[in-house]
């Protein structure tokens, strides 16, 4: 696991060797408040195989993700930090992510490695069209804005720094072919970048 900034955007990235869960645990321990509702940790929630598809696959990477939670039992006045764990997914399908690796590990890695990369969360997604639903991985608006990643110089206008999150989060979505049911072909109304396994009634 190394700290990098990419795009603006500072996290953990998370290599194919790692110990995902190890990963997780030491850096949520660290926390004022280590157990919180805002701290979302793979490894406790996923099948071991699914986490080892997306830290190795030819077109996906895990990282960690500093997130900002206001909570009701710490003062106004101070930001508790959650770390939650995304997917980083490649919709450059040309991007060879061992050469990224290996580009991360000596610190020669640019932002033009990861323009064509964007966050997406593992999730269950569900088809109003024929009542499947799926484990998937899904791009969401709240990922990027629930986080640290535009440094806001000082005097900056409010207005200015939406601007800029707005201009981003569309980049983004931009780059994405959105996926239909498959089963049924239909759109279901989320940016799914790929579906994994259908979750039987009572999962």
């Amino acid at each position: 696991m190394k700290l990098i900034k990419a795009e603006e955007i500072e996290f953990f990235y998370i290599f194919p060797e790692d110990d995902l869960i190890k990963e997780e645990t030491t850096l949520i321990n660290d926390l004022i408040m280590p157990e919180n509702w805002a701290n979302l940790p793979m490894g406790r929630y996923t099948s071991k195989q699914l986490i080892e598809m997306l830290q190795n696959g030819a077109d996906t990477r895990l990282a960690i993700f500093k997130v900002n939670a206001r909570l009701a039992t710490i003062p106004l006045k101070k930001e508790y930090d959650a770390y939650q764990t995304h997917c980083l997914f490649w919709t450059n399908k040309d991007i060879n992510l061992k050469e990224l690796d290996q580009k991360i590990k000596d610190d020669s890695y640019t932002d033009e490695d990861f323009s064509s990369a964007v966050i997406a969360r593992l999730q269950y997604a569900f088809c109003r069209h024929c009542h499947n639903k799926y484990i998937a991985l899904v791009c969401d608006d709240e990922i990027y804005t629930s986080m640290y990643f535009i440094n806001i110089p000082k005097r900056v206008p409010w207005r200015d720094y939406c601007n800029k999150l707005n201009n981003y989060c569309n980049k983004k979505r931009g780059m994405i072919k959105i996926i239909r049911c498959p089963n049924c072909n239909e759109l279901i109304g989320i940016y799914v970048v790929r579906f994994f396994d259908k979750v039987e009634d009572g999962n």
